[in-house]
């Protein structure tokens, strides 16, 4: 099996409106490190698992959408805890 990781990041605002987490209900900004792993079972014609510029170029059109967004406004996630598993979830669908 091989694998390739990339790495990226994006910087969001939100808050987590519920008593569990104490001063995190309140409007506060938080940096996410997004790791990505691409594996396939063999290499293709040029012996790679995926292009690595293709490989961040995905994944930046997914994390765009959340970089620099206040995510408390964002419709898709209204009346949701955007928790940092919750958006792992988001990202990998």
């Amino acid at each position: 099996m091989y694998f390739v990781k990339i790495r990226e990041s994006m910087m969001i605002a939100h808050s987590l409106p519920h008593p569990f987490f104490g001063p995190a209900q309140n409007v506060h900004g938080a940096t996410f490190v997004v790791d990505v792993t691409f594996k396939s079972s063999q290499l293709d014609a040029h012996n790679v698992v995926i292009d690595i510029g293709l490989a961040h170029n995905v994944v930046k059109e997914i994390v765009k959408k959340l970089d620099y967004q206040n995510l408390d406004d964002l419709e898709i996630f209204k009346g949701k805890l955007t928790t940092t598993e919750f958006i792992a979830k988001y990202i990998h669908f």
